[in-house]
């Protein structure tokens, strides 16, 4: 039996709208996918190609969305389905998944286009769902176990505008495609929130064998053995801890309202708190390791996800943990990119920086929300520019929500204490805003509310 995709109604509007403005269109289908059915809640158009400033072997390393600023944009589209390039909607894929909150997820691939150019594509099509998991894998620092590999494949004919879906295991490479039915659904109120506020506070060796690594690659390493540990800890809701199988919605009444709010769709929230196993500290395993540096991750993050309103216990669990995983990474990424001239080309020996702080925004016409990452000294414009282009959706500031998290302040950096001193989680957790990191060589750094420190060790 194929799978059933349960797409919202909005879908329709955004591919009527689609069919005006091009011959054709290839993009991205966000939503959830579940062992019993899986859930489209948007398609989100691929923008047109850049040529690279960059060589070919630096886009392999990094394809990252500040990397995509830095090219420009080519002198025409390519002129069919078959021209497109993979590597590029792949990158896109990569870029929208930073933009999304946990649970929700780049589960497939859409092609609007005529009968003939869509038939002569199809090759190009299974490259491209193809391409996008191996950018997306590549990605994960604590890969998932039994995870769903069943990708979409959503074909509109733009001149009957007929919808064909399929699936294929993008887990196989010798897999080939399989119906699937795809539904219209409204149930956007059926989506349950689950929200974390997470105090961070690490202290990373970066022993000898990695001082060749590039400063990106350092964090990122000292970060995975933190987020292994959150993904095989516990979490409570509201101080009480649950059974994995137990139903996650635990309102009395899923009906709707009567009267005037009849078809008011009142969503759940629930506020989780981890617990997170400490590093082992095994004095049988112990033993000398000498450091060239030490990076320390300091301040509080805000996390936030959504599941299904049928979802259970540990699916919810699994979702917010990925968020924090996927929030946690993609500054590690835009802040490398930022300072990297700073941190790999010159010898500072003492600096803090702040990442980029994250703020939130709904996805139109549902209950989802969207995310992007803003530096102390970006503009507004573009905040809302890239969002544009990267999600198709116009916004503006003031739909935008930056009260999750904040910049660190001057009195915030005032009061960072030394690398190696113990820091006090109980006020990251009451600040509860914000998100920095500091890189420091061979000095004295405090910790704000949103840092990482990078200390290169003398003799000292």
């Amino acid at each position: 039996m194929g799978r059933t995709v349960l797409a919202d109604d909005a879908i329709q509007d955004y591919v009527d709208k689609l069919i005006k403005n091009s011959p054709w269109n290839l993009g991205l289908i966000i939503g959830q996918l579940t062992t019993q059915k899986d859930y489209a809640v948007r398609l989100i158009r691929t923008p047109e190609p850049v040529e690279d400033e960059v060589s070919e072997e630096e886009f392999e390393e990094d394809s990252t969305l500040d990397t995509a600023k830095k090219r420009r944009k080519s002198d025409h589209r390519p002129e069919s389905l078959s021209d497109a390039d993979e590597k590029w909607a792949a990158t896109h894929a990569k870029q929208v998944i930073r933009m999304l909150p946990g649970g929700i997820d780049v589960i497939g691939v859409f092609a609007l286009a005529s009968p003939n150019m869509m038939q002569a594509a199809q090759a190009k099509l299974r490259q491209i769902l193809f391409a996008i998991h191996k950018t997306l894998v590549k990605g994960q620092v604590v890969p998932e176990e039994g995870g769903i590999t069943d990708r979409i494949l959503l074909q509109i004919c733009s001149s009957t505008r007929k919808y064909t879906c399929r699936s294929i295991d993008v887990g196989d490479p010798k897999s080939s495609f399989r119906p699937a039915d795809w539904k219209n659904h409204s149930g956007g109120d059926h989506w349950l929130c689950l929200r974390s506020d997470i105090a961070i506070d690490l202290r990373i060796p970066v022993p000898v064998r990695s001082q060749n690594q590039t400063f990106l690659k350092q964090l990122q390493s000292g970060i995975t053995p933190y987020c292994k540990r959150l993904c095989g800890g516990i979490a409570l809701f509201n101080g009480k801890l649950r059974e994995p199988t137990e139903s996650l919605d635990q309102s009395e009444s899923k009906g709707r309202g009567k009267g005037r709010d009849k078809g008011q769709p009142t969503q759940q929230i629930q506020e989780i708190e981890f617990c997170i196993k400490p590093e082992a500290d095994n004095e049988s395993e112990a033993r000398v390791v000498e450091n060239v540096a030490k990076m320390a991750v300091c301040g509080c993050i805000h996390s936030r996800a959504y599941v299904y309103g049928k979802a259970e216990v540990r699916d919810g669990i699994k979702a917010l943990q990925a968020d924090v995983v996927r929030s946690l990474m993609a500054r590690c990424e835009l802040l490398y990119e930022d300072v990297i001239d700073v941190v790999e080309e010159e010898s500072v020996m003492k600096e803090l920086y702040n990442t980029p702080v994250r703020v939130f925004g709904k996805l139109p016409g549902t209950q989802l929300d969207f995310c992007d990452y803003m530096f102390p000294d970006e503009k507004m414009e573009e905040v809302t520019d890239r969002i544009e282009e990267l999600l198709d959706l116009s916004i503006t500031e003031e739909k935008l929500d930056f009260t999750c998290e904040r910049m660190a302040t001057e009195e915030d950096m005032a009061t960072t204490e030394d690398i190696d001193s113990e820091s006090n989680s109980e006020d990251l957790k009451k600040s509860n805003l914000g998100f920095n990191i500091g890189t420091v060589i061979g000095g004295v750094v405090a910790a704000a509310l949103a840092g990482l420190s990078y200390y290169i060790l003398g003799e000292t």
